[in-house]
This record gives C-alpha cells, structure tokens and sequence, in this order.
C-alpha cells in the first residue's frame, strides 16, 4: 500500500471536510430561504385573516348588543377566515420543522467548515512546533557534534603527546640504564623492567613469578620491615612520594644497596592511590664510599686532635712555667698558638659531626617523644644555661618518628647559637614549639639575641660561612650546615625568620613520610 505524507493526508482529508461543510451550507441555503420566506407570509396572512374578523366582530356588536340575529352572509366570511387561519396554522407549523431541519444542516455545515478550519490552524502549529523543536535538535546536534570532533582531535592531540612522551621516557630509560618497576594498587599487578632484575644478576624470566612478594624474596629480612612500613604510611597519608633504601640480594650471594623511589601517577577523587610507578637505583659503590669517607674523618680527625692537644699542652706549660721569663710579645704568641689550637679542635669536631650527619641518612628512624629529648638536651646544656641565667621555655612538643642522635644535634645547635649569639649584657629568652601538621612535624627555636639580616638569611647555611669575626663570637661557621644537610635527611626545610636587633625564628620541619 502506497504511503502519503502526514501533512498531504492532513490537507487533503481538511479539503474534503470544508467541501462536505459548504456543500451543505450551499445546498440548503436557497431552500432555507424560500421556506423562510414561505412562513413569513404565512404569518402575515394570519395576521391580516384576525385583523379582519376582529374589526368584522366589532361592525357586529351592535347585533349582539340589541340581540338581533347577525346576518349569514356575515357569519359566513367570519367561520370562512376562520377556517382559512386554522390551514394557515397547520401549514406554518409543517413549514417550521423543515426550516428547523434546514437550521441544523446548515448549522452542520458551518460546523464541518469552522472545525476544518480549526484543525488546519492546529495542525500548523503543531507543525510549526514541531519543525521549531527539530531546528533546535538541529542545532544542538550539530553543536554536539561540532564538540565531539573537537573532542576527538584534543584527544588524538593527547594520545600523541603521550605516545611522544612515552618514546621519550622510553629513551631516557634506557639511555640510563634504569630500572623500573609499576604498581596496581587496587589489582596488585606488579610490573618490572629487565634493567630491575639486571642489578641483582638475574633476568625477568628466571625471577618469574612477579608478584608482591617478589621483593620480599629477594630483599635483607632486616630491612623489609622498615621498607614496607614508609609504603604503608605512604599509601595511608595518600602522600605521592615515596622513598626508601635497602639491601638486596645478589645471584652472587652479596648484598646490593638499592634507592627505591616511587610516585603516585593515578588517584581518585577522593585521593586514595591507584597507580604507582617508581624506579630502582644501585647505590652499593656510594654506600661504601660514604663509609669509607666517614671512617677516614673519623680517623683523621682523632689522629688531628692529638697533635693539636699536644701543641696545646706544651704551650699551655710553656706559659705556666716560663711566664716569668717570657716577654709581653711572646706571652702573646703563646696565646695565639693556644686559641689557633683549640679553634682548630673544635672545627675538627664540627667537621665529624658533619660527617656523621651525612652518614645516618639510611640508618632506622624510631619514635621519639621531643618532650623527654630536650630534657636531656637541657641537661646537657646545664651549665651554659646557668652561666648566662637563660630562661629556656619549651611548650608541649609532639611525638615523632625520626633518627635521635641527629636530631638532638639539631636541637643543641639552635639552642647553643641561641645562647651564643646575644647583644652584651643581655638576658637570654629562648622559646621552642612544636605542632603536628597533616604531612609534617614542625619545630620553631625562637630568640631575643642579635637577629640576621634579611640578606644573609640563606647565606649562614652555607658550609664554614661566619657573619662575625672569631673575636666578636665564637664558632666555626658549620653548626646550622650540619642541621640543613640532617633535616633534608628527614624530607623537611629549615628557614630564619629575622631582623637586626629583633632576634631569630629558627624553623624547620621534619616530613612523615621521607
């Protein structure tokens, strides 16, 4: 069967209703308007039939006043109008039905063309609504798509600056030889390069199966512990960075030091880790230099100071048992080989301590309550606290997980240039506060001394740098390098807060997570 589109059928079934209205309306007009003018004479007629007999009744009251006998020919006409109004009434009451018969048809008809009409009206503007609501899917269609192509062209974009960046870090792989590993979290996939299983004598395929106890196989029982524990806290702080150094075990049957650094790449919304990746870096041969070099200041700085204390010594009983016969200006040598002497000691000292400092940078972090360390720290620094009648004040410190022997290091520095570094005559105040940070423990070591300018803020970090000559203050220029170099250590920052004469905010933090 042959299909007409909706609007043809719309119009054509329209035409065929407003046709069928006029057809009647036509039809039944002109009969209509006879039988209309057929009931209006009618009525007339009556109406001059009673106006007759009426006005003959009345030429006859005086009959039926006197009550003689009215005349037949006079009763004749009247019964004859009579008659002839009673032919006339059933006539216009015939004529009536028809013309109201007629009223309908026609009134039909006009019906048929008004809803013709009607419907066309409506079906126009549902047409025009409809066609109104199809422009804007048009447009909005073609907005979509115009967003979709540029979607795609931004995304092809992506792809190929990732592809572009994967051969480059590819390259950059294995140009240096480096060792990768990659990290499912939420499946536990556990993807290593051949360059990972190359730094401990094996291949990919003699390691297989690569899970996550393929390191547990191969790494020291003592320091797995202390390894899983930072990837735990770095997975449960949601921190992106994670590091860690220690041993494992070569096909040859040694130990090799590994640096493992790893990143998150891909979290959720709500920060918990999806994807790592990470890279694993031979550091065996710097290990043992590092000792070696810790072990050589460590000897040399001993077999240093007994030269040094000998030339103190001597000099020492040169002015007790010669004093006597010595003049001004050789007493005055004595003191200066005495002073060169102990300020040589002491910068040897400084110079292990340095040295130690960059030693501990793997050795086992442990908790430790602040509170109780610069108790022992106050112990220790008794007698200088005495002397220059410090008011040491130390709020409520945190507990916190670090290396103890360095960080009492970095406490006794601040406190020590604290006391040291005071106008003459001055009291000293010394305030130290802690806190607990989300990502970090962080200390202030504040003063009422000297102050430093703002110029020189980075500058008394360096290593042997001095603001002041030996004569104005005492030191060697290396006790604030040691505490950067061990607070670096521990994954914090260290800053001054200063002014001339205004004294010193000394603080550092310390990181959760390094």
């Amino acid at each position: 069967m042959k299909r007409y589109p909706v609007t043809l059928t719309v119009l054509i079934a329209s035409i065929i209703i407003m046709g069928a209205g006029l057809f009647l309306f036509l039809r039944n007009f002109s009969r209509h308007h006879k039988v209309a003018a057929e009931i209006s004479g009618i009525t007339s007629e009556n109406r001059e039939l009673r106006k007759a007999n009426l006005e003959h009744l009345a030429r006859l009251q005086p009959y039926t006043d006197t009550g003689k006998k009215i005349p037949v020919n006079d009763l004749v006409v009247i019964q004859s109008r009579a008659t002839n109004q009673l032919e006339n009434d059933r006539r216009l009451a015939n004529l009536e039905k028809i013309n109201q018969q007629y009223t309908r048809i026609n009134q039909l008809g006009v019906g048929l063309l008004v809803c013709a009409v009607l419907f066309l009206v409506g079906f126009n503007i549902l047409q025009y609504n409809r066609r109104y609501k199809l422009s804007k899917l048009q447009q909005q269609d073609q907005q979509t798509m115009q967003l979709l192509r540029e979607t795609i062209r931004e995304k092809s974009q992506v792809q190929e600056d990732l592809i572009r960046e994967k051969d480059r870090l590819n390259f950059v792989l294995e140009g240096t030889n480096a060792a990768t590993w990659e990290w499912n979290i939420q499946s536990g996939q556990l993807t290593y390069n051949e360059t990972w299983a190359t730094l401990i004598g094996y291949t990919l395929d003699e390691i297989k199966p690569i899970n996550q106890g393929t390191l547990a196989r191969f790494a020291h029982p003592d320091d797995l512990e202390e390894t899983t524990k930072k990837l735990n806290e770095c997975l449960r702080d949601h921190s992106q960075f994670y590091e860690s150094t220690y041993r494992m075990k070569h096909k040859n049957g040694h130990w090799v030091w590994i640096l493992d650094r790893g990143k998150v790449v891909k979290s959720t919304n709500i920060g918990e880790p999806l994807l790592m990746f990470g890279t694993h870096v031979d550091i065996t041969h710097l290990k043992e230099t590092n000792e070696e070099l810790t072990r050589f200041a460590s000897v040399a700085s001993h077999e240093m100071r007994e030269p040094l204390r000998m030339i103190s010594s001597f000099m020492r009983l040169l002015d007790k048992n010669y004093s006597e016969q010595l003049d001004k200006k050789a007493r005055q040598y004595i003191h200066y080989a005495v002073d060169g002497a102990d300020r040589m000691g002491a910068m040897i000292q400084e110079l292990l301590a340095f040295a130690h400092a960059g030693a501990v940078q793997g050795g086992a972090r442990e908790w430790i309550d602040c509170n109780e360390l610069l108790q022992e720290i106050t112990i220790f620094l008794n007698g200088h606290l005495e002397e220059q009648q410090a008011d040491l004040q130390i709020g409520f410190l945190p507990t916190i997980q670090a290396r103890k022997t360095p960080l009492k290091l970095v406490f006794q520095n601040l406190i020590s240039n604290a006391l040291k570094y005071q106008p003459p005559g001055n009291r000293p105040t010394i305030e130290i506060e802690g806190s607990d940070e989300q990502t970090h423990w962080q200390f202030s070591v504040k003063d009422n001394g000297i102050g430093i300018a703002a110029e020189n803020r980075e500058v008394v970090f360096q290593l042997f740098k001095r603001l002041h000559t030996k004569h104005e203050y005492s030191g060697s220029g290396m006790g604030l390098a040691t505490c950067k170099r061990i607070i670096e250590q521990h994954g914090g920052k260290i800053w001054i807060d200063s002014g001339i004469d205004k004294g010193t905010i000394l603080t550092f933090t310390i990181c959760k997570t390094a």
